[in-house]
């Protein structure tokens, strides 16, 4: 998808990486490049990525090295196809949360392809046994009380507690499956307290991530500041009650749901991933594919629309249940050899993190605003 409004051939392009949907998706929830392409009389380039939207190719080229070979061919043309003489029209690549972290690779993989790039919540630094886990619980948290109540992140905890406790004991999980509309009944499940803490985790993190001032629909209907919202919800209804509120606002505001899936969680028990509950099923279905095969750190939760990183010892049970569903065993370290983590060896790269979202806690940050501002200049004077 492109838009060349504003575009003086010769200025710049500003590409932008398509994520784990639809190009459109991507298209309409990105004001930013916008913005950027009318300051700079800029053409904005949208690319889907494979095996999202209608970009259909075999599951098992579904890879962040193939999607970095699909955008290095198609940049590879696009200036001559455009009539851009040698030093005209600089791409810059821009992407957020996944689409960041492929901006970050990209620039690595292919530096002579683009003049720079801007990775905005790009978590390429979030792997095991760095404790990074913790940081982002905490940083949920800390979203919950600056921007929902102060007392949110005390009755959060307090309420996650209540459910571990009462999970220890058959009638306790046949009491939660009844309060948090469980698909499957889990008295007989000793697993179903990890499951619903790993399910209930996605949600809130997720929440954060989407607090945004006003109503969205990028994945799934929601009021304006949501995790206020929330935070509300859980202090008029404390425990577990909130708990079930909270599930409602993120994933029930059109009353899309008969139940929530909470043994579909890629912790606890394996289980084959099998979704009752959604009236329509999520359209996020591969990324649990592909998030097995690279990124077992952001397994998909929460019915196919929230995230939530696995703790250390939980990564034997996410590795077992890929194998139970996809035959594939997740290459948990492969990226950091492949690319470095955040040991990039190339410039004009700039990073963006925003307070509320808890992925901030696994990206590089820059030493000071000059930096930034210094980075994003000289991106845009650059020729290839």
């Amino acid at each position: 998808m492109t838009f060349d409004q504003w575009w003086k051939p010769g200025n710049p392009i500003l590409f932008f990486f398509g994520g784990e949907g639809s190009v459109e998706t991507f298209y309409n929830a990105s004001g930013a490049v916008f913005e950027h392409a009318q300051v700079l009389d800029a053409l904005v380039v949208f690319l889907e990525h494979r095996s999202y939207g209608k970009s259909v190719v075999p599951k098992r080229t579904l890879t962040v090295e193939q999607a970095l070979a699909d955008t290095a061919w198609f940049l590879s043309g696009l200036r001559a196809h455009l009539g851009c003489q040698q030093r005209e029209c600089p791409i810059i690549v821009l992407g957020g949360s996944y689409g960041g972290m492929l901006v970050a690779w990209f620039r690595q993989k292919y530096p002579h392809l683009a003049a720079g790039g801007i990775a905005s919540s790009a978590p390429i630094d979030f792997y095991p046994q760095d404790g990074r886990q913790e940081a982002f619980w905490n940083a949920t948290l800390h979203t919950f009380g600056k921007y929902g109540l102060q007392s949110c992140p005390q009755e959060l905890t307090e309420a996650m507690s209540q459910l571990k406790q009462k999970a220890e004991t058959e009638q306790g999980r046949k009491e939660v499956a009844q309060a948090l509309g469980s698909c499957q009944e889990l008295h007989n499940e000793t697993s179903a307290g990890a499951k619903a803490d790993f399910f209930i985790r996605g949600v809130v993190a997720t929440l954060a991530m989407l607090d945004y001032p006003v109503a969205t629909n990028f994945v799934t209907p929601l009021p304006a500041n949501p995790v206020k919202v929330a935070c509300q919800r859980l202090h008029q209804n404390p425990g577990i009650s909130g708990l079930r509120q909270i599930m409602d606002l993120f994933l029930n505001s059109t009353s899309g749901y008969h139940c929530y899936d909470l043994m579909a969680e890629v912790v606890g028990r394996p289980t084959d991933g099998h979704l009752s509950g959604p009236v329509k099923a999520p359209d996020m279905g591969l990324w649990q594919y592909q998030a097995c095969n690279e990124m077992p750190m952001q397994s998909l939760t929460s019915d196919g629309m929230a995230f939530y990183p696995a703790s250390d010892d939980q990564l034997v049970e996410v590795a077992n249940t890929c194998q139970l569903r996809y035959g594939l065993t997740p290459r948990t370290t492969w990226l950091k050899v492949n690319f470095g983590g955040s040991d990039l060896q190339v410039g004009n790269l700039l990073f963006t993190n925003g307070e509320k979202d808890p992925w901030r806690v696994g990206a590089p940050k820059f030493e000071s605003l000059l930096e930034a501002w210094i980075c994003w200049t000289f991106m845009i004077l650059s020729p290839l």
